[in-house]
């Protein structure tokens, strides 16, 4: 089951109203809450469960067995593996295959199609593995004390609104909180927690849907007679902010979701195309892959405390294993190791004299090299993303080729001229900065609390996000509601 599937909002009604009735009774609220789980996730495939229990078991199991044995480090080494083993053989099979019968000269065409249409990974698997592996290695460094009860950790991992996409929490940031002295009573519906799942479905089912629906043709056909000439850039910007939307609003209406039930669990986004270098924009984007990266393999491998080449080639490690990471093709490699490069001339950058220079001017000059900057983290973030979304080399460099050389008369066709695609962005992002604006660029919850004690405008605000609601359906393209882009992943 998804969020945007039409029987979600029955299953979450009756969640809602059977975990109020159920208030003070524990194990009846956390079982309440398990089997939606399971039912969420087991909807369209149910041997799904099994994998996912699976790795619940040999998890929860591990760490047990870090508490009692004096053999610590082969323990947590053999939990790793059966994380990373079972992760490699859903997600990476069809890739090796196809890649030895290519490289042993085999046909692979048919063997390929019959892979595509046969196997399935189990949606949200990179996931709940990233999270078990944090466990486990939490645990080893005694950060957070083992947990004893199985159920528990069980609801830790397959929790539905962040099971399938994240965020990627540590135990700190959810598993304590489900114990007895500090499990919620009951569901708290505040106006932060409707207005995330509000906005998260305006991002996912008018935003992000839209531009699915201008740009998918010609990312489909970019080596094709029916897109030559055409000017690429456009729909290279339109998918940048295609997957910022629907990746953003898939973690809105999952914070807002664990809101409803008293679990506040961190940002993903913070404004990344507002970022002035690479090394800001991973400080931005998807940050909770981003501080597990650097936590649980950057620094294990030597991070800053090696010198600077040392650190150039952890870097590196760690951005092609986490381009990897997000997909089964080595363009997604490819795309990890291009952010790793980009990290690392950024790094050398900030060693300079001229750097520093430029960073500390003020007034019109300082505020234009900050647009230069974020101008071109942007542009260096979109060159990236052509071999993300092109998961066929020779397309992603022909896309490149059409940023630069394309006939005069294309530069602004297709879906990427639709104005009124152009003008509902637009809306868009004058009300958010109106919104940013009126809160001193306060965070929501902050924003919440202050406007807590004021009816009138809780009510404006109660009525605007039901309104908003409201548009996520009613401007939902018809026809044209595609899964969320990290489900594959």
């Amino acid at each position: 089951m998804t969020f945007v599937d039409k029987n979600f909002p029955i299953l979450l009604a009756a969640l809602l109203l059977l975990w109020f009735c159920a208030r003070g009774r524990y194990w009846t609220r956390l079982g309440l809450l398990l089997v939606a789980s399971f039912y969420f996730y087991g909807y369209q495939h149910g041997w799904w469960l099994a994998v996912m229990l699976g790795y619940c078991v040999v998890d929860w199991g591990t760490g047990l067995w870090l508490e009692r044995t004096r053999h610590r480090r082969a323990v947590l080494a053999l939990g790793v593996s059966f994380n990373l083993t079972v992760l490699c053989f859903w997600k990476y099979t069809p890739l090796l295959l196809s890649t030895l019968t290519a490289l042993v000269g085999w046909p692979s065409a048919d063997f390929d199609a019959a892979l595509a249409d046969g196997w399935i990974i189990p949606m949200g698997v990179s996931f709940y593995t990233f999270m078990g592996i944090a466990y486990m290695v939490d645990v080893y460094r005694g950060v957070t004390p083992v947990e004893r009860n199985f159920w528990r950790y069980s609801l830790f991992t397959s929790f539905f609104p962040h099971l399938v996409a994240g965020p990627i929490l540590r135990a700190s940031e959810f598993l304590h909180h489900l114990r007895p002295e500090s499990l919620p009573l009951r569901p708290t519906l505040s106006w932060e927690a409707g207005f995330l799942i509000a906005r998260g479905f305006f991002k996912k089912m008018v935003l992000a849907d839209t531009i699915a629906a201008a740009i998918d043709p010609f990312f489909a056909n970019v080596s094709d007679v029916s897109t030559a000439g055409v000017w690429a850039l456009p729909y290279v910007w339109l998918y940048a902010l295609q997957i910022y939307f629907d990746f953003s609003g898939y973690t809105d209406i999952a914070r807002g979701l664990g809101l409803c039930f008293g679990f506040r669990w961190p940002e993903n986004f913070n404004w990344p195309y507002l970022a002035t270098s690479i090394q800001d924009f991973w400080r931005r984007w998807h940050m909770t892959l981003s501080r597990f990266l650097r936590d649980y393999l950057y620094i294990p491998l030597g991070g800053n405390r090696h010198g600077p080449w040392r650190a150039a080639l952890a870097l590196m490690v760690t951005m092609l294993l986490g381009g990897l990471w997000h997909g089964a093709s080595w363009t997604f490699m490819l795309w990890g190791g291009i952010h790793g490069l980009l990290l690392v001339v950024n790094r050398l950058w900030g060693m300079t004299a001229l750097h520093a220079r430029l960073a500390a001017l003020g007034g019109a000059p300082g505020a234009i090299w900050t647009g230069m900057r974020i101008a071109l983290s942007f542009h260096a973030v979109c060159f990236a993303w052509c071999f993300f979304r092109l998961t066929n080399l020779k397309d992603s460099f022909t896309c490149l080729e059409k940023w630069i050389y394309f006939d005069a008369d294309k530069w602004w066709v297709g879906g990427a001229a639709d104005g009124t695609l152009w003008l509902l962005l637009g809306i868009y992002a004058l009300a958010t900065a109106a919104a940013v604006y009126l809160t001193r660029g306060a965070r929501l919850a902050e924003v919440s609390a202050q406007f807590a004690a004021r009816s009138l405008v809780r009510g404006a605000l109660w009525g605007n996000t039901a309104a908003l609601l409201f548009m996520a359906w009613a401007l939902s393209p018809v026809g044209h509601n595609s899964p969320f882009i990290y489900f594959a992943f």
